[in-house]
């Protein structure tokens, strides 16, 4: 596999010793941010995006309390849907390394179009199950590959960015074949979390935490 070529600036916030990974530690959790396919993102520090998921990772660590260490990556190249499948490519390498290096297995936490990565990505090795927050899901969203997998998701009743109709359709389609899934609507819920997004900070940790006692 070709490795991408921004490979190495993601993996540069997440070296051995950023991932706390102690004794009680059975998961990792992989957060990613969402953002726009046709644009390149701001730098960290100025990245809407990424700064909304930094609750996320204070919530699935008070939440897990040492059993589940959170990673929050920065993409620089635009969110995770890029025409060249670089994101996906990304997002299966960084997996492939966090399990390597650390020995544990991996849940996916996504939003917006890091909850596509998330749920596109869902059927590696490593990973024990997907919690994708208001996803982008396409009309002909495949879903084979998660069938095996804990699914969770997460969307805005009133989103108007991504359909909570078509997650829910996919959501459907695997539990129909006997997959463990989800799919919870969130009453008034909007695209960017910003809702009382002390309820979404809940919800996604709850959710991690359930695909990490399932499968560990």
């Amino acid at each position: 596999m070709t490795t991408p070529p921004d490979l190495e600036t993601l993996m540069s916030s997440i070296r051995q010793g950023r991932v706390r990974v102690g004794p009680r530690t059975r998961a990792i959790a992989l957060i990613l941010h969402g953002g726009r396919a046709d644009a390149t993102q701001p730098r960290r520090h100025r990245d809407v995006s990424y700064l909304r998921m930094l609750p996320f990772v204070t919530a699935v660590t008070r939440a897990a309390r040492g059993r589940v260490a959170p990673v929050l990556v920065h993409n620089s190249d635009g969110g995770w849907v890029a025409p060249s499948g670089s994101g996906l490519l990304q997002t299966r390498e960084i997996v492939r390394r966090l399990h390597e290096e650390h020995g544990r297995p991996v849940v996916l936490l996504g939003h917006s179009s890091g909850g596509w990565a998330a749920l596109r990505c869902g059927g590696q090795d490593a990973v024990i199950g997907s919690v994708a927050l208001a996803p982008w899901v396409g009309e002909d969203e495949t879903y084979e590959h998660l069938r095996d997998r804990v699914v969770r998701v997460i969307h805005g009743e009133a989103d108007a960015v991504c359909s909570p109709q078509r997650s829910r359709e996919l959501v459907e389609r695997l539990r129909a074949e006997g997959a463990d899934a989800t799919w919870d609507g969130v009453p008034g819920g909007g695209h960017a979390l910003m809702d009382r997004p002390w309820r979404w900070h809940r919800l996604a940790a709850d959710a991690v935490l359930d695909v990490v006692e399932r499968r560990t």
